[in-house]
């Protein structure tokens, strides 16, 4: 299925996109900023040796990326784009939670597997009323 450039499938994707993109960008701008929000502690001052805003800047221009994949993505109309999205987001929601539930990161990353999980249901129901709209 061809994405419809003016259906809720490539709202949804944009707006995901855009929100990813701002998201990446809030944490290139403020790192410590991020890393409350990621449910980390923030020292008062970062020692030597010390790369937490170097790996919170990486992830952030990663998910700036990833926005700009979402827009491209939809703005090209790929047709398996959709069922890409989806799945690499709840895989990252499975690894998120997993995460949290082993110990292994704060439980803040439960909400961000929920956030995961809701853009994939998101893209889900959009893909499912374009579909209905097409019949």
């Amino acid at each position: 299925m061809k994405t419809n450039r003016g259906g809720a499938t490539y709202w949804t994707l944009t707006t995901l996109g855009v929100l990813g993109g701002v998201l990446g960008a809030l944490g290139v701008v403020s790192p410590n900023r991020q890393l409350r929000m990621s449910g980390f502690e923030t020292p008062a001052e970062h020692g030597p040796g010390d790369h937490t805003t170097a790996v919170m800047g990486s992830s952030s221009f990663a998910a700036i990326g990833e926005g700009a994949a979402y827009l491209f993505g939809a703005g090209k109309g790929w047709p398996g784009f959709p069922a890409y999205v989806m799945a690499r987001r709840l895989l990252m929601a499975g690894g998120l939670a997993g995460l949290a539930v082993t110990g292994r990161a704060p439980r803040s990353f439960v909400g961000a597997a929920a956030w995961e999980a809701v853009g994939a249901a998101a893209i889900g129901a959009a893909s499912w009323v374009d579909r209905r709209a097409t019949r």
